[in-house]
């Protein structure tokens, strides 16, 4: 239980605090944003399914992944590569131990479960921000807002953020553990490939990120 807990806590709790900040930052400005131009366009009414779309569907689980990228990819990386340079991983097999159930599938899972936790929390956060600032900054009632959003919301809008925070949470503990394991002997190995681990886990999120924009404007 201690090795699928561990990697949440690494990549979950520890990453609290400055995920608050960035969504609270995020929301904030997002709800600026539209609450300044769309009605210059007429289309206010649109504000919460597009505050909705915008913060749970796109940019939270993005900043999200690459917030737990920064903080966990090339952490894991570095553990498991220095794993293999010490000898513990030849260690481990020796033992008859599987090294997939042992080490792999926990990190795999600790990193997905946070990754969609914290996907979920950085919208919540992100539209507490938002709130904040239709009050403070837009002078508008906090009430007129949550009925934009309750008439916007659908089913779509949370299990989006699932699937995405699924998705990216795959990419980066897979990535991370891939580069990891690349390791051989040598301690150079280990700056390369985990610098190989965060380069790749960034591109693939964003590659992720543009497929998902391209299809959903052909949906």
């Amino acid at each position: 239980m201690n090795s699928f807990l561990q990697p949440i806590v690494a990549a979950g709790l520890a990453a609290l605090p400055i995920i608050s900040i960035v969504a609270l930052l995020v929301g904030a400005g997002i709800v600026a944003e539209t609450g300044i131009e769309l009605p210059k366009l007429g289309i206010q009414n649109l504000m919460g399914a597009i505050v909705l779309h915008v913060i749970f569907g796109i940019v939270g689980p993005f900043a999200t992944a690459l917030i737990v990228t920064a903080r966990s990819t090339s952490g894991l990386a570095v553990e498991i590569g220095n794993m293999r340079v010490a000898g513990e991983l030849d260690t481990i097999e020796m033992l008859g131990v599987n090294l997939s159930n042992f080490l792999v599938t926990p990190r795999l899972v600790g990193i997905v479960i946070s990754n969609i936790t914290l996907t979920f929390y950085f919208g919540l956060i992100a539209m507490g921000g938002g709130f904040a600032m239709a009050l403070m900054g837009l002078s508008m009632p906090i009430a007129t807002l949550v009925r934009m959003i309750e008439t916007s919301i659908k089913l779509s809008d949370l299990v989006l953020p699932f699937l995405e925070g699924l998705g990216y949470g795959l990419i980066i503990s897979s990535v991370s553990v891939y580069h990891g394991l690349r390791v051989k002997n040598s301690p150079a190995d280990v700056p390369r490939e985990t610098t190989l681990s965060l380069v790749s886990s960034l591109s693939l999120c964003t590659v992720m990120l543009s497929l998902y924009l391209i299809f959903s404007s052909l949906a």
